[in-house]
């Protein structure tokens, strides 16, 4: 066996593509995002504040079913236990997004601070479903305030998601 010194090893070769292929994949996922990207990850947002939006009238539905008797405890309670688990799952869906810009970040802490508002009503009327001694308009309003939050968060994020994707 012959060993030349003018041709290195193979294991030098397989670590010289390693090392090129580790730098390609780096690259690839560097801070490049686009208007584009951010425009997708607001929809994302939105996705997540239709959500919430969607669990505090849920929550409106249930309260306002239980208080006139229409509704029995047991499904109200069931439908604002549900109702709870989205608006938190909302909360995290936007807590876990990044965004390459300074506007789309703050509509987005925005977003996520609407969201986070609107799990404490949500809760309120389910203890208010577990002892309805008194009236449901507190709750109710607390509801009304929460909806109303998330859908400016969401006509902020719908403008700034419209502004990264307009020509």
């Amino acid at each position: 066996m012959t060993n030349r010194p003018d041709r290195p090893p193979a294991r030098h070769w397989g670590a010289a593509v390693l090392v090129l292929a580790l730098v390609g994949v780096l690259a690839g996922c560097g801070p490049a995002a686009t208007r584009t990207d951010d425009a997708d990850v607001l929809g994302s947002v939105s996705d997540h504040l239709e959500d919430a939006s969607s669990a505090v009238a849920s929550a409106e539905l249930a309260v306002r079913g239980s208080a006139a008797g229409r509704l029995p405890a047991v499904t109200a309670d069931v439908v604002v236990g549900d109702a709870a688990e989205t608006a938190t799952g909302a909360v995290h869906g936007i807590g876990t997004v990044v965004l390459s810009t300074a506007d789309a970040e703050k509509v987005r802490g925005d977003a996520l601070d609407a969201a986070s508002d609107a799990v404490g009503p949500v809760a309120a009327a389910r203890t208010w479903l577990g002892r309805p001694s008194s009236s449901a308009d507190d709750v109710l309003r607390a509801l009304d305030d929460a909806a109303t939050a998330l859908d400016e968060a969401s006509g902020a994020v719908r403008h700034v998601q419209w502004a990264r994707t307009a020509p």
